[in-house]
């Protein structure tokens, strides 16, 4: 089996776009997927076909930061500020996050639609999805999303987080039907995800777990204040490592 890292936000900004290269040259990450939305997307995918990792772009559908490529989304107050860009307030809602108005589920279709088509436009091919800020993992978009996938060949769907302990109950049992879900859609998808902090802590005690499955890890490359190239989460700076990998 294999350890596949991904790393997130390519195209987020000429910053990011640099990070990711450089992360790529280095060996740190094997994939990475474009926020389609965002105004450097266009570069992220001219130096994925400079640098040769074009064929290891998927899509990281957008829903919470920068401006809709659809004008309807634009307008929907549920999703966007009076400026015309996503607020995320849909995703910080408990209410929202399973439940969505009728109309605003219609807008989230066109503008997935979109970044499909703008994936597609700028010569993405590897079809794999995932999302920002999870949002794809919300029940309101889930159900969106399975509908707009069978109109393109996606091949794998990111996991819910599945490789941590502890925690409510509930939402093991939602994240498990979850990932029943995307198994059911997508055979070709990693067996477990999660962030490099929980694969570090996930594995102690785990030495087989790599050998026996396929796990995706998530990084975000950015630079911090020294310009040293680092994965960021939640605010937090840690090493972006070169994990073993058999893949």
């Amino acid at each position: 089996m294999a350890l596949v890292v991904n790393a997130d936000d390519f195209g987020k900004d000429e910053s990011v776009n640099r990070a990711i290269t450089e992360a790529f040259e280095n060996r740190l990450i094997d994939r990475t997927t474009l926020m389609a939305n965002m105004p450097a997307a266009t570069e992220a995918m001219e130096l994925a076909r400079q640098h040769g990792f074009a064929a290891k772009v998927g899509l990281h559908i957008n829903l919470t930061s920068g401006q809709p490529l659809t004008e309807k989304m634009r307008n929907d107050r549920v999703m966007c500020d009076e400026n015309g860009r996503f607020s995320g307030d849909f995703a910080r809602s408990f209410k929202t996050r399973f439940f969505l108005p009728k109309e605003t589920s219609s807008h989230i279709e066109e503008e997935l639609r979109a970044q499909f088509d703008m994936y597609r436009q700028l010569g993405g091919r590897l079809w794999h999805v995932d999302s920002h800020h999870y949002v794809h993992t919300d029940p309101s978009v889930w159900r969106v999303l399975k509908r707009v996938m069978k109109d393109y060949p996606v091949t794998s769907v990111r996991l819910t987080r599945n490789m941590y302990s502890g925690g409510n109950p509930l939402m093991h049992i939602y994240k498990a039907l979850f990932n029943m879900s995307v198994r059911r859609i997508c055979k070709n998808r990693p067996e477990y995800f999660g962030s490099a902090a929980d694969y570090d802590e996930f594995t102690k005690g785990r030495p087989g777990l790599i050998r026996d499955h396929e796990v995706e890890v998530m990084v975000h490359p950015v630079y911090d204040n020294d310009g040293k190239l680092c994965d960021i989460f939640h605010g937090v700076f840690r090493d972006l490592v070169s994990y073993k990998r058999d893949n």
